[in-house]
């Protein structure tokens, strides 16, 4: 979980990431926002200030490297771990425009609970989300909760 989620509000992060093997992503850089990268904080809802969205982007372009977007559900427990219907409404918008802008590379969102993840990837002008990713950490592979995959036909039908 992203440091400061004790505090009860939700945190972000961007990694910025290169291409390994098999399909994975082997991060490079890591940006950890601050809290006045956010106009709105709270336990249940982040939105970033404009400009900070379009500086992650022009530093993967600058890096060459893929995008990937991280925050914490402070009060998340348990292995089905998925993005909210705020944020599949906010990805059904920046996935598309972030992978449109990083062309050959995918935008990545990661939400963290306490003891599970989810994940959804853009790549090129797909309205939807391509899939999910899991994670490699210390060797060991962590499996994403696939949960947002099943919700986003629900919630974006």
């Amino acid at each position: 979980m992203l440091e400061g989620s004790a505090h009860g509000r939700e945190q972000g992060a961007f990694l910025f990431a290169s291409p390994a093997e098999n399909g994975a992503l082997r991060v490079l850089d890591v940006t950890v926002l601050r809290r006045e990268d956010f106009a709105m904080q709270t336990a249940y809802y982040l939105e970033l200030q404009e400009n900070v969205l379009q500086e992650m982007i022009l530093h993967a372009h600058s890096t060459n490297t893929a995008l990937v977007e991280a925050h914490s559900h402070p009060f998340t427990r348990g292995p089905r771990v998925r993005f909210s219907p705020l944020d599949c409404e906010g990805l059904a918008d920046v996935g598309p425009h972030v992978s449109w802008r990083l062309p050959g590379r995918p935008y990545v969102a990661l939400v963290l609970g306490w003891d599970a993840f989810d994940s959804l990837y853009w790549e090129g002008r797909q309205r939807g989300p391509q899939g999910h990713v899991d994670l490699l950490v210390g060797g060991q592979v962590l499996r994403a909760s696939r949960e947002s995959e099943r919700f986003w036909g629900e919630v974006r039908g």
